[in-house]
């Protein structure tokens, strides 16, 4: 009996094939990303406008002679 040793090498096609899939992929997620919208709105937006002025109600300080007493 004699034995043989052989050798397997992974065909250089399928690699190829199987790194532009994932490259494909890659770039198909990218771009998707970047191309989506930032904002999705499903219905009529609402405005809501907040003063920078305190109510009235809200403030417990009393002016006397220009001073602020608290």
């Amino acid at each position: 009996m004699q034995a043989s040793l052989e050798i397997r090498r992974f065909s250089v096609g399928r690699i190829l094939v199987a790194f532009g899939v994932a490259v494909a992929l890659v770039l198909g997620l990218q771009l998707g990303y970047a191309l989506r919208a930032t904002t999705v709105v499903s219905g009529p937006s609402k405005v809501v406008v907040v003063g920078s002025q305190p109510l009235a109600d809200d403030n417990s300080c009393v002016f006397i002679d220009q001073h602020k007493n608290c």
